[in-house]
């Protein structure tokens, strides 16, 4: 479990610097003098996830007194295979979301999550999605009075 956390961890220090340094300044606009910046909280998310991968990396880092064990792969073969249907799950939304209709994608990705956590009754499996998306739907269309898409 500790290489699994070390790697996860340096995946996700990598993810933030990526977005730090390239993702964020290439895809959001600075604000004109005088107004908060959009890059703002962006850049705050993308800093406190590379800082708490940075402490998962340094308390999972190898001590020297460790002697070296039999090396078991990183990740099991049904993560791997979680791995593989969970992006799936997102391929399939990100498909429906192209395609325009978000409200289908999220729905898939919501009742596809669900299923393969294992979540099997019907009234979960349809309400939670009914009532997420109503939920997004009254925030954005009815409070704050502005479209999604």
């Amino acid at each position: 479990m500790k290489r699994a956390d070390l790697v996860s961890g340096l995946v996700l220090t990598a993810f933030g610097v990526v977005m730090l340094a390239v993702v964020i300044p290439a895809q959001i606009e600075p604000a004109p003098d005088g107004y908060v910046s959009p890059r703002l909280v962006p850049n705050l998310a993308m800093i406190a996830i590379t800082a708490l991968s940075l402490l998962l990396v340094l308390k999972n880092l190898p001590k020297s007194e460790d002697t070296p064990q039999v090396r078991a792969p990183v990740f099991s073969g049904r993560e791997w295979v979680a791995l593989i249907k969970i992006a799936g799950v997102f391929a399939v939304s990100l498909g429906l979301f192209w395609l325009g209709s978000p409200l289908a994608a999220g729905a898939t990705l919501i009742v596809g999550a669900l299923f393969l956590l294992g979540e099997r009754r019907p009234l979960l499996l349809i309400g939670m999605p009914a009532g997420l998306l109503l939920a997004v739907w009254a925030l954005f269309y009815k409070l704050l009075g502005t479209v999604i898409v």
